[in-house]
């Protein structure tokens, strides 16, 4: 009788739980469908400590598709009034291929880039309101052939500043 009562119980148990991972996986599921769509950045963080600064000049476009992304951005400094952009020294990358979502990251597997090396890159994912905010996680960076390539301890990557936090608006 103990052993039948034991059992039950154990059983009781065993059926909450699934229904409680089947329940957090339909969460998820409906947090990938929302940052899914065509996004614009609004602005973004970049550099640590007293380097540290907002910058609303950058341009970068993000499609998010159910499994696949791509991305466009040019982080070159707007030019001042009167001046003519920069060609030369623009700061200018694209990638395109497949993403991960686990619920608070979204791991992204480059498949053709502008950049020399393709690899993976991990960003802190949620939402504020109607915003996408991406925390890139550069201690999660593959990039095979160039592990030495890391943010520098002022926040200075080799295209510039490092970016901390990309807060995109949606544009459909």
């Amino acid at each position: 009788m103990k052993r039948s009562v034991f059992f039950l119980c154990l059983f009781i148990v065993f059926s909450f739980l699934t229904a409680q991972a089947a329940e957090t996986k339909k969460v998820i599921k409906a947090d990938a469908n929302k940052i899914q769509g065509v996004w614009s950045l609004k602005n973004m963080d970049v550099g640590v400590g007293e380097n540290k600064r907002n910058r609303d000049d950058a341009q970068f476009m993000v499609y998010i598709a159910k499994k696949h992304y791509s991305a466009i951005r040019d982080f070159t400094p707007k030019a001042a009034p009167g001046e003519t952009a920069p060609s030369a020294n623009r700061s200018f990358m694209a990638d395109a291929g497949t993403y991960e979502f686990t619920g608070d990251e979204i791991i992204v597997h480059h498949k053709i880039a502008a950049f020399p090396s393709l690899g993976t890159m991990t960003f802190k994912c949620y939402m504020e309101g109607d915003n996408l905010i991406l925390e890139p996680q550069y201690d999660k960076m593959v990039m095979p052939g160039m592990q030495a390539i890391k943010p520098s301890a002022d926040g200075k990557m080799g295209y510039g500043d490092m970016a901390v936090k990309y807060v995109f608006q949606r544009l459909e």
